[in-house]
């Protein structure tokens, strides 16, 4: 059988879709930036995000909670307005940054999600922003501001780019994968695994 597989690569244009909203929420900002703080660097620089990192699965800390209830709703407005699809989103990751000056993040990207975000709690005006990079060397860089949300799919490489800059740059990122709701199945039914 593997030798029946072969990949074939073919060029093609697309559209990269990124969704943004802007959320005007100071006193979740406010927690989010607390729990950061105490939280410390968990991941030891270890990661992609050659920054301060929390855990993974912040969402029951202050403030993460209620951004994760605003993301898994954007999630859903999403996927029906870019695939005319109504899923019920699940929130897999949920992390806490701060950067400081030259701080950054290394060129991934998060599949097999279906949706990652980044949400700016607190960001300066002369930090870096989400840059995606693309096949001919050229890159795209959103410029971000306090309170941006982004969400795109999970399958696009992006990266924070090294840059000198004033103060810190407090941010939330998180991952979602999701089923589809308006599909008849029976919750007995197990899924196939190959064993």
């Amino acid at each position: 059988m593997d030798k029946n597989l072969i990949k074939k690569d073919f060029e093609v244009k697309s559209i990269l879709s990124i969704y943004q909203c802007v959320l005007n929420e100071p006193d979740m900002d406010r927690k989010i930036k607390k729990v950061i703080d105490e939280y410390g660097d968990r991941q030891n620089k270890n990661t992609n995000v050659k920054a301060q990192m929390t855990e993974w699965k912040m969402w029951d800390n202050p403030g993460f909670n209620a951004l994760a209830v605003k993301v898994l709703k954007i999630c859903q407005m999403v996927s029906k307005e870019k695939y005319n699809a109504n899923i019920e989103p699940i929130l897999n990751n949920l992390w806490g940054m701060n950067y400081t000056s030259e701080e950054y993040t290394l060129k991934h990207d998060h599949w097999p999600s279906l949706w990652s975000f980044v949400y700016y709690v607190d960001v300066p005006q002369n930090a870096p922003g989400l840059s995606f990079p693309q096949e001919d060397s050229k890159e795209i860089e959103i410029k971000v501001h306090n309170g941006l949300l982004l969400m795109f799919e999970g399958h696009l490489k992006h990266q924070v780019n090294s840059k000198k800059f004033s103060g810190n740059r407090y941010v939330v990122s998180g991952n979602l994968t999701g089923y589809l709701t308006n599909m008849n199945i029976n919750s007995n039914q197990k899924n196939y695994q190959v064993q």
